[in-house]
């Protein structure tokens, strides 16, 4: 009945969202279309595109998940709604993350696919070759973001860009409820802050202690080159730990930001 409820309040905003999106997607490959009659629409172009799209929207929605507590009349409403908090919170995650995703990566197929084909029928009938050059321009693949071959290795193993994106969406749905107004933005504000502190922490308090030559590749790997620049010595986790470590990371920090916001929900108050 919640659920039901909430989407009966909220489904005209929720579907003229879905076509701003797509509305907003379809201009862009437009205007890359218009001026670029090589290869408008690369996989680099598509992969850009579904993940930039995807983090902005995706954590502006995430920090309205919980506007209602931002007006005291719609909080005091919200909040004695005969549901428990975790029902509430589990239909905020239900809206805001697994509905979002599935709804936003429909509808960048939707408008990606044909526009992928229309560039290629641009190549085609326009320039069969390169500039000043005999090699012909291949056809343009669509994007599979469950397999992107040619992406950053740490994508293509650990589909990092995925995983961040939940991960900071998580914290932008802490942060609709832990802020009362200006949600996003003071979101936004906090997540610089907890970076540059990391920042200065990896570099001021684990690198300017490390030995003389001795520097970190990742939180993981550390090594130890010699004057000419060879690698002389490498230190890494055993793998075991290596792997809990990366799992921790990949699947752990949004159900942390979960359980905060379910414990930040129990104490709200107007």
């Amino acid at each position: 009945m919640l659920v039901a409820s909430h989407w009966a309040e909220h489904r005209k905003r929720y579907l003229l969202s879905l076509l701003a999106v797509g509305g907003l997607m379809a201009v862009w490959y437009g205007f890359l279309v218009l001026i670029d009659h090589f290869g408008p629409i690369n996989l680099f172009i598509q992969y850009a595109t579904y993940y930039c799209g995807l983090f902005l929207v995706g954590c502006f929605y995430a920090s309205t998940i919980f506007s209602e507590l931002g007006s005291k009349s719609r909080a005091i409403q919200y909040l004695s709604l005969p549901a428990s908090h975790l029902e509430k919170l589990l239909c905020g995650i239900l809206f805001g993350v697994v509905f979002f995703f599935i709804a936003f990566t429909i509808v960048f197929y939707m408008v990606d696919i044909p526009m992928v084909s229309l560039a290629n029928r641009i190549i085609a009938s326009e320039k069969q070759h390169w500039p000043n050059s005999f090699l012909p321009i291949g056809s343009v693949g669509v994007l599979n973001i469950w397999n992107n071959g040619w992406a950053p290795i740490i994508d293509r193993k650990y589909h990092f860009f995925l995983f961040a994106y939940f991960a900071i969406q998580s914290a932008f749905l802490l942060g609709s409820v832990y802020f009362a107004r200006w949600s996003f933005i003071k979101t936004v504000v906090s997540l610089v802050a907890f970076w540059v502190i990391f920042i200065l922490y990896v570099q001021k308090g684990i690198a300017e202690h490390l030995p003389d030559g001795w520097h970190g590749h990742d939180l993981v790997r550390w090594s130890n080159n010699t004057e000419n620049g060879a690698l002389a010595s490498l230190v890494v986790l055993p793998g075991i730990m290596e792997r809990i470590f990366i799992f921790l990371m990949q699947y752990s920090i949004p159900p942390i930001f979960w359980i905060i916001t379910y414990f930040r929900l129990k104490e709200k108050e107007v």
